[in-house]
């Protein structure tokens, strides 16, 4: 049964929150001030989500969304809200879980970090599925949804993947791609080069063929790779490079790497850019793109990484920079940390996966008694959650900053600058 709906605010996850009759309603693309008519989709935990149907007062600050799939793709959730909009309620919802989840109220300035909002994405994991009739189509699922919702271009990649996704979307390549169940596209920093990754295994021939033909007729290719099942094989260009300041990372198909390619020397130069000391150690190192930096700093630095890819990605990126004071461990960071025997390390540097450290891992790390700690994370709610222990064992907040990485989305990159106090004798 439809119902008017009025919300008060946005809340992480892309949804704004308001109550009917005493219960919480959440509602997808809707804006704080608004009257809307809505009706239920579905009840979860006492909470009511529903979709809107018509406005029936819209927000001054409501935009026209320059996208076409907007509101059926999955992929953006504020494209209908102007972005200093955008930006000043992903701030209210840093400090609101900082308080809520974390305990600790934050009244100072949160340093905001912003770039270009369009075609800033630099890799994308597309879907492929067939149709009714049996097609195969190219695209990002609806949200909450895994039914597909086939693109043309997305406003946020940027233009060489749009190009390469262009290309994609052509029948002769599409008819190809079925056995594939995702196709991912990542360009290198000067968006020149691409690589595309295909998880599954295509039905139309040998992957050699397909490989040398799409780097053969499609402008930017250069590489091509096939996972699945844990194998990897790669053709054309072997090392796929992505270089941000100084440093040049050597990128593998499985490896994980930031997708967000302006704000990425801000973020690098924010969580390294400490006090010069002897030892740091960068945990959830990824390939090194905080290792490397830090190896200019600090006088030995271990960078510690569980994912067998990204851990060799770890070990090849420092021994082509020969950085002879960075040791690379291919561990999880609990297990290393509860073996980790050396001094005191001046420096921690945390960044961890969406599910955050966890109390185990930072009941360790307290025990080291490291006087600095940045942690950077994706997922505020466990940031804030892990930040709620730290600062209940002697560790207090110096610095909070928000990185605006993926404008249109709900998604907040934050980092939290913690500095030990030494307990009164």
């Amino acid at each position: 049964m439809p119902f008017e709906f009025s919300p008060q605010k946005l809340v992480y996850g892309g949804e704004a929150l308001g109550h009917a009759e005493g219960r919480a309603v959440l509602v997808p693309r809707a804006l704080p001030g608004e009257r809307l008519v809505v009706e239920t989709a579905r009840v979860a935990k006492g909470v009511i989500h529903a979709r809107p149907l018509r406005i029936l007062q819209a927000a001054p600050e409501r935009v026209s969304p320059p996208c076409r799939y907007f509101g059926r793709c999955g992929g953006c959730h504020y494209q209908h809200l102007a972005i200093d909009h955008q930006v000043h309620w992903k701030l209210q919802i840093v400090r609101e879980t900082l308080q809520r989840i974390g305990k600790t109220t934050w009244d100072s300035e949160i340093t905001v970090h912003q770039a270009t909002p369009w075609n800033y994405r630099n890799q994308a994991q597309l879907k492929v599925a067939a149709n009714e009739a049996g097609e195969i189509e190219l695209g990002f699922f609806e949200g909450e949804s895994h039914q597909l919702v086939p693109i043309d271009e997305c406003l946020i990649l940027s233009p060489l993947l749009n190009h390469v996704l262009g290309q994609l979307r052509r029948p002769e390549w599409l008819a190809k791609l079925r056995g594939c169940r995702e196709v991912e596209l990542q360009a290198d920093d000067q968006d020149g080069r691409a690589r595309i990754t295909f998880r599954g295994k295509p039905e139309a021939g040998e992957p050699e063929f397909l490989a040398k033909d799409l780097i053969r007729e499609v402008e930017g290719v250069v590489a091509v790779a096939f996972v699945d099942k844990g194998n990897s094989e790669t053709f054309g260009q072997p090392d796929f490079i992505y270089q941000v300041g100084e440093f040049r990372y050597q990128l593998s198909p499985s490896a994980f790497f930031q997708s967000s390619r302006y704000l990425l020397p801000e973020l690098v130069s924010a969580v390294t850019g400490a006090v010069p000391g002897g030892l740091a150690l960068d945990l959830y190192a990824g390939v090194g793109l905080f290792t490397l930096p830090l190896a200019r700093r600090f006088r030995q630095v271990i960078g510690v990484e569980s994912h067998p890819a990204a851990a060799r990605g770890l070990k090849t990126n420092v021994a082509s920079h020969g950085l002879e004071n960075v040791r690379a461990v291919g561990q999880p960071t609990s297990d290393f940390l509860r073996r980790f025997a050396q001094t005191r390390p001046d420096l921690v540097v945390l960044d961890p996966p969406r599910c955050g450290a966890g109390k185990s891992t930072l009941k360790y790390l307290v025990d080291l008694q490291p006087p600095r700690v940045h942690y950077v994370a994706c997922h505020p709610p466990t940031w804030a959650r892990d930040l709620s222990y730290l600062l209940s064992r002697n560790y207090r907040l110096e610095g909070v900053e928000m990185f605006d990485c993926f404008p249109h989305t709900y998604h907040i990159e934050c980092l939290a600058r913690l500095v030990r106090q030494e307990q009164a004798a």
